[in-house]
């Protein structure tokens, strides 16, 4: 009952996330306005609220984050991989870079640089999914940008800080790095081995299943036989776990960062209403930087003949980036107004990805994109 309690406010979350998104701005502002001097007195405190609720909104999607699929799909991806990192870690920083120099903040333009860095963003997976693209592939370029983030995030901003004469310490940069990544990754992980991998094993061990004994005396292919058994019993139940936990952490997600965005905003309330056309700055700049990665998945899919699955993979892992990442590192390394762009992307993100999931189907007719399902049932059997 309270799971599916759970499913149906974690469904309507996400049906009207831009519009809660854009409650929670409209109401942070006036909270924040009024409450400047507290705020600016308490600015200890708004950093470390900031941090900790960016720590718990990417949490669940570490959580979530399958490691065990990285090597199998490298192994049988690696070009697509390579072409996709160079968009991840390419064609959206440096198109950042490159448009960011019309924010009339340095700070906030070196914030903006940072919101395009981040990796891949907990949504990025299930438009994925609702894309009906290659979920693996997926799973394999989420974990790299991660793992990649470490190391460019820090560059990226450290250098664009440099070419606008501020002084960001690659010490710090790397740290806030380090604990806005790592820090969820590693609860998020050690909390799937307990949650989702020992239970599954428990469940396993009360389960009375029929394995080939006879074979197992006998032949060696027995016991490969057996062991594929355990292994496919365990995937399945790992499965069901996670359906299980899904709304919940889904829940969980959404819920923080809307209190993020909120608190993002509020920091900032006193500068976005003396600069109203900020906001619109920012949200029009983000827009240049979608289509600069939409363009170049384009172009690529139609180069190397990516099917239709990969091209979904490319493109939303691409796109959607996990501001939260981005706040943590604005907020510990340069100041509260470096996460104005971060608190403000998700207004418009949810968008872009939206508006790519209705334009796909006609986008993968007109450039032909091949379907994985089609491939299996024309290629004949060996």
């Amino acid at each position: 009952m309270a799971n599916g309690k759970a499913l149906k406010l974690a469904e309507h979350l996400r049906k009207y996330l831009l519009l809660y998104v854009i409650i929670a701005i409209i109401l942070a502002l006036p909270i924040g306005y009024s409450a400047a001097g507290f705020i600016k007195t308490h600015k200890p405190l708004m950093k470390n609220m900031i941090i900790t609720l960016a720590i718990l909104t990417l949490f669940p999607s570490m959580v979530q984050l399958k490691l065990e699929k990285f090597g199998s799909e490298l192994a049988t991806k690696k070009l697509e991989t390579i072409i996709a990192l160079i968009i991840i870690f390419g064609v959206g920083p440096l198109t950042a870079m490159l448009v960011a120099g019309y924010l009339p903040n340095k700070p906030i333009s070196i914030g903006f640089v940072a919101a395009n860095s981040v990796p891949a963003s907990s949504a990025s997976i299930a438009y994925v999914l609702l894309a009906e693209g290659n979920i693996e592939f997926a799973t394999l370029l989420a974990i790299i940008s991660i793992i990649g983030a470490l190391g460019v995030v820090p560059a990226y901003v450290g250098l664009y800080a440099r070419t606008v004469s501020v002084s960001v310490p690659v010490t710090v940069l790397g740290e806030s790095v380090a604990l806005a990544l790592l820090t969820p990754f590693i609860l998020g992980q050690l909390t799937r081995y307990y949650l989702v991998k020992r239970r599954a094993k428990k469940v396993l061990r009360s389960t009375e299943i029929e394995l080939p004994c006879k074979k197992i005396e006998t032949h060696l292919s027995g016991l490969e036989e057996a062991l594929s058994h355990i292994e496919d019993a365990l995937e399945c139940i790992e499965g069901k776990i996670d359906k299980k936990i899904k709304p919940y952490l889904s829940l969980w997600t959404m819920l923080a960062m809307l209190f993020l965005v909120g608190t993002l905003i509020a920091a900032k309330a006193g500068l976005l209403v003396k600069k109203p056309m900020l906001a619109a700055d920012i949200l029009g700049l983000q827009g240049i930087v979608y289509g600069a990665v939409i363009a170049s998945v384009i172009a690529v899919t139609k180069l190397m003949h990516l099917s239709y699955e990969d091209h979904a993979a490319i493109t939303f892992i691409s796109l959607t980036k996990n501001e939260s990442v981005a706040a943590a590192v604005s907020v510990m390394a340069i100041g509260a107004a470096a996460a104005i762009p971060a608190a403000l992307v998700p207004a418009i993100q949810p968008v872009i990805a939206i508006l790519y999931l209705w334009a796909l189907p006609y986008l993968g007719k007109a450039l032909r994109m091949p379907r994985r399902e089609m491939i299996a049932i024309t290629t004949p059997a060996r």
